[in-house]
């Protein structure tokens, strides 16, 4: 980490030598401290520069906080069964090649992306800007964790370049971007027009999937559905992150832009964790509405935690979780029973499970072993994607799939994308799914989607137009 200008100069004329020698850029990270700032301001004044090349990411259990600008290296794959294996070696391979530098948590060389729900996509499909997996190290990186702020410029110096042009932006993109703490006011124009897709078909996709079920193909799949809301004017992804902040802060916020489109969300699933070694998950299945009153949202939480279809789905969460880390993790850990994960407008059966990670075993790799949990495929895994490929009449794209970033020692966090839109212009396409077992009613597992739309289509301003 840098304390003057005078010590980034000598860092970059350093690594301008170097290319130099060996007629190659060479990659460079200077880490400053800075003040607090406001996440959501940084993200807004980055716009003019690097709207289409934002993220957002907002941690759910402490303030962590992690917006990024730009590409200084890219990682990523178009198809393939592979792309686990691909993006771990691509970052290994970068890594060796970076300067060796320790910087604080969540600083320096960063690595932040996703993956999609299956691993290859229709070419004509919703998700033009996200392949199976892209991952980037950002050029511009602001990080707040607990009482501390940092700035990261990550960047190839190449050859013959001006360190003196160098250090001018840096402090330009500083200066700018820490210009001002408050979000422009917008009056959101709430005539959005809301299209189910194929409700009435998903239904008898339910009813199909029950059959099944019942027939001893499979336990149990998660069938999704999508609604597209058209609004009269453009989405401005700051604005829903806005409303995210303030209406789900117990949930992982975040934002993805790439070029037109944005994945946006506010998640209440971790998929992953991992620091120093440390491994965390969550079992996040099994759901019913919040209540109007505190003894109605008393009743129905207690409604939950006794209701056999909903344990039967969690259950099958937990047993495949506990399963995964028990292979590549020592002292695995999980409560005996789930509590209530309450957000806004629903409330969840959870069960955190811990572990430490076997020698050797990576982020990625835990990612991999992990995805899809039944919360999110179905149970067998193989034999409910089939099922799932075969009855949902939309492409899945980053829905439901790990999001995240990990650094190059390890460290790092992936959680799944729900309770989530992609935008596009002032088109959003809306995702939510359930568990469906053998006595699953197609009705009653609408009505869940319908609860499960609610935090992102609140935050976009259209909850009271239903046409």
């Amino acid at each position: 980490m840098i304390t003057s200008i005078e010590e980034a100069k000598r860092k970059i004329e350093d690594a301008s030598l170097r290319a130099n020698k060996l007629e190659k850029p060479q990659f460079v990270s200077i880490v400053k401290q800075i003040a607090q700032f406001d996440p959501l301001s940084v993200y807004y004044n980055g716009r003019h520069l690097y709207e289409g090349k934002r993220f957002f990411w907002k941690d759910a259990y402490e303030p962590f906080y992690l917006v990024g600008f730009d590409y200084a290296h890219i990682i990523e794959k178009n198809k393939g069964r592979d792309r686990f294996k691909y993006v771990e070696e691509e970052w290994k391979r970068f890594i060796k090649g970076a300067e060796d530098n320790k910087t604080p948590f969540g600083t320096g060389n960063l690595l932040f992306g996703g993956f999609s729900f299956h691993p290859y996509q229709k070419e004509d499909n919703l998700w033009t800007s996200f392949p199976v997996s892209r991952f980037f190290v950002p050029k511009v990186l602001f990080t707040s964790y607990n009482k501390e702020a940092f700035l990261t410029f990550n960047r190839y110096i190449k050859q013959g370049e001006s360190v003196e042009d160098i250090i001018k932006e840096m402090e330009h993109i500083e200066e700018t971007f820490l210009a001002s703490d408050t979000l422009p006011s917008q009056v959101h124009n709430r005539d959005a027009v809301q299209h189910e897709v194929a409700p009435e078909e998903w239904k008898r996709a339910v009813k199909h999937a029950t059959e099944q079920i019942r027939s001893g193909e499979i336990e149990k799949v998660v069938l999704a559905r999508e609604l597209q809301v058209t609004f009269h004017e453009k989405i401005w992804s700051e604005y829903a992150l806005s409303s995210l902040l303030e209406e789900q802060n117990l949930s992982y916020i975040f934002a993805v832009e790439q070029d037109s489109q944005c994945f946006i969300g506010a998640s209440p699933e971790r998929l992953v964790k991992s620091v120093d070694g440390e491994v965390f998950s969550t079992c996040l299945a099994g759901s019913i509405p919040r209540g109007h009153s505190a003894e109605e949202d008393e009743k129905l939480g207690e409604e939950l935690l006794n209701d056999e279809k909903n344990l039967f789905e969690h259950n099958l969460v937990v047993n495949m979780i506990e399963k995964a880390m028990k292979e590549t993790c020592l002292n695995v850990y999980a409560p005996e029973h789930p509590t209530l994960y309450k957000v806004k407008h629903i409330q969840h059966l959870y069960t955190p499970i811990r572990g430490k990670a076997k020698e050797g075993t990576t982020l990625i790799e835990l990612v991999e072993k992990l995805h899809p949990t039944p919360a999110l495929g179905g149970y067998p895994k193989e034999e409910s994607i089939e099922v799932l490929e075969k009855l949902e009449v939309f492409e899945r794209g980053w829905y439901a799939a790990p999001i995240g970033w990990l650094d190059g020692d390890g460290n790092g966090e992936f959680i799944v994308g729900i309770r989530s839109a992609l935008l596009r212009g002032h088109e959003a396409s809306l995702f939510a799914g359930c568990g469906i077992v053998a006595d699953s009613d197609p009705q009653s597992e609408y009505e869940e989607t319908k609860t499960k739309f609610k935090p992102m289509l609140s935050a976009l301003g259209g909850m009271n137009n239903d046409k």
